[in-house]
């Protein structure tokens, strides 16, 4: 951690607020449409609020020196940072957290701003700890979210729950990326155009004294500027070509572009390769670009993508003739073709169009006389009240234990299920049906609590499907710091398990603790088998284990249960639980989950896993088996290579565990799904597929003979007739004469 310290100057006006600390959260401070959003929230929050600075990534020292002497600035170590491909919610990286100030401290608020994608941004964003959460969305970066890796989407969607309130700087903005991210659709948004420079704009009518001005002073030939950074989007290689273009079609002009930038090499070879090193300009970084504004004769923009231009405002504000390309936010700001233009993004429009406004100084008139009439931005003294006023928001109390309860068709379960988690004894608890578009009497069975204040029933519009419907509950309707996942078919018998899980979770408070684990009966509903209680067979009331040595623990006892979990919400979203669509999508998620911090293992019962004949995992389709066994081996290996355990420890634990597991789902196949002699093989190939050494396991083995019966009567069915009929046949054939 570097802690730095910044020059600046910024009016004082008089604070009326109670002295609160805030934190901007940035990925990068470099030049640029965020970092300047950043800068310009920063210089007019300043006289109302202490505030720290966090980057999570690079810093430019022309911005940290634009920022005000009373602004604290963290940047994060990238050693202790470091990005690891396997997992975002890395323990390394929260312990590397917990030692900086940003971290340790409660603020009043946090501002983020340009944090996608980036994941250690997104983390930070998590890890904070403040009182109410604003992220600013400024450019289309967000729009990849569907190409996105898991890790990544992950990250993304931990981030748009922290956030209280998003601010898009403009809606075409939110709009065009909530169709490509739809959690951000479902997120409270509020537009809030990005700042403007207004102490250099009001400072204009000293410009003749500024020594940085514009070098064409007192020349007569027209003049297009661009401010921009020189990147790929931006486009400025177009520009320059658009330039040769109706440079060869007879209309003369200069070109200046202020901005730096990964393109500006390959620029400078273009412009001396088309010979225009006269007339287009690649000038720099401009500190203030309000007496370039003023004196040019057109400003143009020709980006591919924006989120809001901030230059366009300031362009405006002074009343500069502007032609932007169609991006995001352009048409909230300019009535086109009366207080500026508006081209498509393609060369032909902005090279006629760019040669019209040139060329037509009765037009630029036309469209200076509107701005002074109609400004193109609000009062600032306004927005600054507006974003003071989003900050000073009531935080709602959220609780602190959510119980999900995803169903589909279990009316007759429905009501049980309820009445265990809302029997509960603890205080701040919440208790969610989420329905997924059930077709029995689950809806009106379960809008019976509807009174309970602590109750909430959602229904989905259409059907997602078991594992889609856990993991829309987790991440777009639980409300609490930590969750329990109840089946609709189970229930809580233990009215002060989440008291007591609770407490022993406070208990260990300063360790990384991901999830509290206890154990289940299993009830059988037919009556064939007597009830059994499933304990973890741990030492004492409970056990505190690395994840490493939890996994080790599940595969050698074959210890596990879902409804018995009380998980870290946040945690579970950033590992991706209940991403993979398996019968074993809870296994797979939390064994991953226990990866990435402490379990804490529970000697209790928490409530029935009721076994009534439809249980997904008693009907897994011979094709996903390998999916539903492979997870184990794959977890395992990821545990190998983050060096949490050896090959060795887990090996043989794993092999057993793996041939339990087969030698389960083969029985259930061979004994209820099983359909054709083939299936059997292809049992077989599947087994192969895993680990060929599993076929030397005495228990799977065991399992494969004693469902022999069930092979050869698959056989008969299918072709005992057939030979029977034959017989029938060749006696008919011999006693023909």
């Amino acid at each position: 951690m570097a802690l730095q310290g910044a020059q600046g100057a910024v009016s004082v006006t008089v604070n009326t607020l109670p002295r609160h600390r805030i934190l901007f959260l940035a990925q990068e401070f470099v030049a640029g449409g965020a970092a300047f959003l950043a800068l310009r929230h920063m210089q007019r929050l300043v006289p109302a609020y202490d505030i720290d600075l966090l980057v999570t990534g690079p810093c430019a020292d022309e911005m940290l020196r634009q920022l005000p002497q009373q602004v604290s600035v963290f940047t994060l170590d990238a050693q202790s940072w470091r990005a690891d491909v396997n997992a975002l919610w890395c323990l390394d990286l929260v312990m590397a957290a917990r030692a900086l100030p940003p971290f340790q401290h409660a603020y009043h608020a946090l501002l983020a701003t340009s944090v996608f994608p980036s994941r250690r941004a997104c983390l930070a964003m998590s890890l904070v700890q403040a009182r109410r959460k604003l992220l600013f969305l400024v450019d289309e970066r967000l729009a990849q979210y569907p190409q996105r890796l898991l890790p990544e989407r992950c990250a993304i969607e931990c981030t748009l729950l922290s956030a209280d309130l998003v601010l898009p700087v403009s809606a075409r903005l939110w709009q065009h990326i909530a169709q490509q991210c739809p959690m951000l659709a479902r997120r409270p948004w509020q537009v809030l155009h990005p700042p403007v420079g207004l102490a250099r704009i009001e400072a204009h009518a000293d410009v003749e004294r500024d020594i940085s001005g514009p070098p064409w002073l007192g020349s007569e030939r027209p003049v297009v500027l661009t401010v921009a950074r020189l990147s790929t989007e931006k486009q400025i290689l177009q520009c320059l070509r658009i330039h040769h273009r109706l440079r060869q079609d007879g209309v003369d002009f200069d070109w200046y572009v202020l901005g730096e930038g990964p393109e500006q090499a390959r620029l400078q070879d273009e412009i001396e390769a088309l010979r225009m090193s006269d007339v287009f300009f690649l000038s720099g970084v401009r500190s203030n670009v309000v007496p370039w504004m003023l004196q040019c004769t057109v400003f143009a923009l020709f980006s591919a993508s924006e989120g809001c231009p901030t230059v366009v405002i300031e362009a405006l504000t002074l009343g500069c003739p502007v032609i932007v390309t169609d991006v995001n936010g352009v048409d909230e700001l300019i009535d086109n073709g009366r207080t500026g233009i508006i081209v498509p993004n393609e060369m032909s429009a902005m090279a006629t169009e760019l040669s019209r406004l040139l060329l037509d100084g009765s037009l630029r008139a036309q469209f200076r006389c509107a701005l002074a009439s109609d400004p193109p931005v609000s009062d600032p003294a306004q927005e600054r009240a507006s974003l003071i006023a989003q900050i000073e928001v009531a935080a709602p109390t959220a609780p602190i234990v959510s119980i999900l309860i995803p169903t589909y068709n279990q009316a007759q379960y429905i009501g049980q299920a309820i009445r265990s988690a809302l029997m509960q004894d603890f205080a701040s608890l919440e208790v969610l049906v989420i329905d997924d578009a059930s077709t029995d009497q689950t809806a009106v069975l379960a809008r019976q609590w509807d009174s309970d204040p602590r109750f909430r029933y959602i229904c989905n519009e259409r059907n997602l499907g078991r594992v889609a419907n856990y993991r829309r509950a987790l991440v777009e309707h639980a409300r609490g710091e930590w969750v329990l996942m109840l089946d609709g078919d189970d229930y809580l018998t233990d009215a002060d398990f989440i008291s007591h899980a609770w407490k022993a979770l406070q208990r260990h408070a300063g360790r990384s603790v991901v999830f509290a684990q206890a154990g289940h009966r299993a009830t059988y509903l037919s009556g064939t088998r007597p009830d059994v209680n499933i304990l973890p067979p741990i030492i004492g009331a409970e056990q505190l284990m690395s994840g490493a040595q939890y996994l080790k623990f599940v595969y050698e006892t074959g210890f596990f249960t879902h409804l018995g979990t009380l998980y870290h919400r946040c945690a579970a979203i950033a590992n991706g639980c209940y991403t993979a669509d398996i019968s074993s999508s809870d296994m797979d998620s939390f064994l991953r989950l226990a990866l990435e911090g402490e379990v804490l293992v529970l000697n209790t019962i928490a409530g029935c896993w009721v076994q009534h004949g439809a249980n997904a995992c008693r009907h897994v389709p011979l094709n996903k088996i390998s999916a539903n066994v492979r997870i184990f081996r794959q977890i395992a290996l990821t545990a190998v290579q983050r060096g949490l355990i050896s090959k060795a420890h887990i090996e043989g634990p794993l092999n057993r565990y793996e041939a339990r597991t087969f030698a389960y789902l083969f029985g259930q196949t061979l004994g209820r799904a099983a359909h054709g002699p083939l299936a059997p093989l292809r049992m077989l190939a599947v087994l192969l597929s895993a680990d060929p050494r599993l076929l030397l396991n005495r228990h799977l083995l065991s399992v494969c003979l004693r469902h022999l019966p069930s092979v050869t009567r698959l056989f008969r069915h299918r072709w005992m007739p057939s030979l029977k009929q034959g017989g029938k046949s060749r006696e008919r054939r011999n006693d023909v004469p």
